[in-house]
């Protein structure tokens, strides 16, 4: 009898033993919106990588943002991919076709010819639009990576349509400046690039970015960066 009470008890305490592995094994843990790692003890990773996903001092997974070891995770958590930069010191790159439009001379535009605009290499230029909804946030800028610099012409009915100087990505600094129209109210409001990113999601509350350039409405600093827009959709 009591060989065998000693066999039912150790048969009791190594399911307990495998119940508790298995409940404290590592997992990922939803709270609201926050994403957590349990890890085997049952604690919560923190200011650490799980993966190609990073949890922070709190436990929170960090999304859409830059880790403390200078690596850029998306809106998902994960790691986009990109080699580490210190974020605090590497130098920005600079945006060549932004600082080649910076570089142009300013010309009548095509359109509206009594307006003034940006042109790529004296092509007046009439609008940069984007041709997907990507879109990143790099820390002091936002990136959009596959975008359209259009030019404008007439053709034989007098009618205008576009056509594509170039190709490639456009950095907006976060702090440019926006002008808001509100439609309600018939009001014009200046935000920064940041604030509409936070309301809209991205740059144009449509989905696809499309900035105007004509009389000038959106600026460039030397460096290529854009520092004044204006969105279609905000119009």
């Amino acid at each position: 009898m009591f060989r065998k009470i000693m066999k039912t008890i150790a048969a009791t305490a190594l399911v307990a033993a495998a119940l508790s592995a298995t409940s404290f094994a590592g997992q990922w843990l939803q709270y609201g919106s926050d994403w957590y790692y349990q890890q085997d003890d049952g604690s919560n990773a923190k200011n650490q990588w799980v993966g190609n996903y990073y949890l922070g001092s709190d436990g929170i997974m960090y999304t859409s943002s830059w880790t403390p070891d200078g690596y850029y995770v998306d809106a998902s958590g994960k790691w986009d991919g990109r080699p580490s930069v210190n974020t605090g010191t590497t130098q920005e790159p600079v945006n060549t076709i932004g600082q080649y439009i910076y570089n142009s001379p300013l010309v009548a535009d095509m359109i509206n010819t009594d307006e003034i605009t940006w042109s790529y290499g004296g092509t007046p230029v009439q609008i940069i639009q984007s041709n997907d909804t990507a879109f990143y946030d790099r820390g002091t800028y936002y990136e959009i990576p596959n975008c359209d610099v259009l030019g404008a012409y007439y053709d034989e009915y007098g009618e205008h349509g576009y056509y594509t100087l170039v190709t490639g990505p456009i950095y907006v600094r976060k702090n440019a400046t926006v002008n808001k129209y509100d439609y309600n109210t018939g009001a014009t409001i200046t935000i920064t690039a940041e604030q509409v990113v936070q309301q809209y999601g991205s740059l144009y509350e449509g989905g696809y970015i499309s900035l105007c350039t004509i009389g000038c409405a959106t600026s460039f600093d030397a460096n290529g960066y854009i520092t004044k827009l204006s969105v279609h959709a905000f119009e």
